[in-house]
């Protein structure tokens, strides 16, 4: 029986579920905090509802739990504001997380989780130190002043930031709504002839990953920055393996410039308040490579899951078993 007692924040969410999942089937006892009730029925028993705006609600939840590790994995993790107070979850959150920790001394491991959007250069596509930032979205700006509060801290426990990569899998809620059922009706068609390459991490090695970390020697992870996720990938690779296993179908693939005009359109219906599938923004991040440097996370800790195409499987079965009642469209499929 595993003695130890983890603490997260945030368990509630996409890549919490799963989490929680894996540290049961390591017999750790788990806290969740989260604001949110957990949708998966059987954490519920786990689930301690605090706020992170609240010093009070973390103080207690830590001094009643006394946990010997912290994962913090709460946040406002979209891209929808161009206002940094939107994200005050990310900041002022971490800063209230911090500074309760830093007057304990009962925790002997923190692991705070940031982004990989910390970081997006045209000219420099990997940061050349853990600390060169270039974040391009609000979003990613935030999770930058997550790291400066946990880099400038006083914690008298080891501390390890970990930037996750696009995270996909079982309990992610945006992907089956959006491009996968896309790719299901065999409406996506792909914007370039040419690899893009980006970094993808199935949830189940990303938790796979988060708990080697965890029980990593602190000489490992003490004061390090490790990125979340697979080996990068032609983002054509990707797609394709998901609309293979939806459809049995290969994603068709076009010249970029046939987009141009439809994204622009996109545009001005955005601008009228009229949703569109495709613009400007979008369709650029589509046609960009977007590596992240995994390759450090992938040697020393590995990946539980290698197969793409078993991971995909996995995941569609999610989508149609247990999943279905959060997607209207998958129902009855």
């Amino acid at each position: 029986m595993n003695n130890e007692k983890i603490f997260i924040t945030g368990g509630s969410g996409f890549i919490g579920i799963n989490l929680i999942d894996l540290l049961i089937d390591n017999n750790y006892t788990i806290l969740n905090f989260d604001k949110e009730k957990p949708r998966k029925n059987s954490h519920v028993q786990f689930w301690h509802q605090g706020n992170l705006l609240e010093k009070s609600d973390i103080e207690s939840a830590l001094n009643e739990f006394k946990p010997d590790i912290v994962i913090h994995l709460a946040a406002r993790t979209d891209t929808l504001s161009n206002v940094l107070a939107d994200y005050i979850d990310n900041t002022q959150g971490t800063e209230n997380l911090i500074r309760c920790l830093e007057a304990i001394d009962y925790v002997s491991r923190v692991i705070i989780t940031s982004t990989q959007y910390v970081y997006k250069s045209d000219d420099v596509p990997l940061p050349t130190s853990d600390t060169d930032y270039s974040p391009h979205t609000i979003y990613g700006q935030s999770k930058v002043i997550t790291e400066q509060l946990t880099r400038e801290s006083k914690l008298k426990c080891c501390w390890t930031i970990v930037r996750p990569s696009n995270i996909w899998g079982p309990w992610h809620l945006r992907y089956p709504v959006q491009l996968w059922k896309i790719i299901d009706k065999g409406l996506y068609i792909h914007p370039c002839s040419h690899p893009v390459i980006r970094t993808y991490g199935y949830v189940k090695n990303i938790t796979y990953q988060l708990l080697k970390i965890v029980q990593a020697d602190t000489s490992v992870v003490a004061n390090q920055t490790y990125y979340l996720g697979d080996i990068p990938i032609d983002s054509y690779d990707w797609l394709n393996a998901i609309s293979k296993n939806l459809t049995g179908k290969e994603i068709r693939r076009v010249p970029s410039f046939l987009f141009t005009i439809p994204a622009a359109v996109g545009d001005v219906l955005l601008k009228f308040g009229i949703p569109s599938p495709l613009y400007t923004a979008r369709f650029k991040n589509m046609i960009e490579d977007y590596p992240a440097p995994t390759d450090k996370t992938v040697n020393l800790f590995g990946v539980s899951n290698l197969s793409l195409d078993d991971n995909i499987e996995e995941t569609v079965k999610w989508i149609k078993s247990e999943g279905k009642e959060f997607f209207d469209y998958w129902k009855n499929k």
